[in-house]
């Protein structure tokens, strides 16, 4: 499905929606020192200039930047929607083989298009991307301890 992605190329940006599913974190070393807040979206579609949704991707991880944070924290099945450009990465690990796919960055004009709740029931995020980090680990703590994920940050820097 990211055969679209591909089409509309990294010339422009385009507005997107997206449904919240849930937050992860990543690491941007190999020594998984410093962990990064991330989200993923299922059923990313493209708003085209006559307002016609067009699905380009079933899902997408994003980086859990400025924007979003500022929506708060999020409840799977919340749609929102922002302007992205496309880009290529590489999928898939050295010795298995690696393969271009395409993603969505530099979001921008983030904004909450269908919530779930009331705003003033809304949780905030920490100002720290390290807190950040744990507070979603402590969200999904039983996933991660099933799959042997160590918290990111431990005790020593709170």
């Amino acid at each position: 499905m990211r055969t679209k992605l591909k089409e509309l190329g990294s010339e422009q940006r385009y507005r997107y929606t997206g449904k919240f599913v849930k937050y992860g974190f990543r690491y941007s070393d190999w020594g998984k020192i410093h962990a990064k807040p991330t989200m993923i979206l299922k059923d990313i579609k493209l708003l085209d200039e006559n307002g016609v949704e067009i699905a380009v991707a079933d899902h997408l991880w994003l980086n859990l930047t400025v924007g979003f944070k500022k929506l708060g924290i999020l409840i799977d099945g919340e749609l929102v929607s922002f302007n992205g450009r496309v880009a290529t990465y590489q999928k898939g690990y050295y010795l298995h083989g690696k393969k271009v796919d395409y993603k969505l960055e530099r979001p921008s004009k983030v904004a909450l298009t269908k919530s779930l709740i009331d705003d003033s029931q809304r949780k905030v995020w920490p100002d720290l991307n390290w807190q950040v980090c744990n507070d979603i680990y402590d969200m999904y703590v039983e996933d991660y301890l099933k799959r042997g994920i160590a918290k990111p940050y431990p005790k020593i820097f709170n």
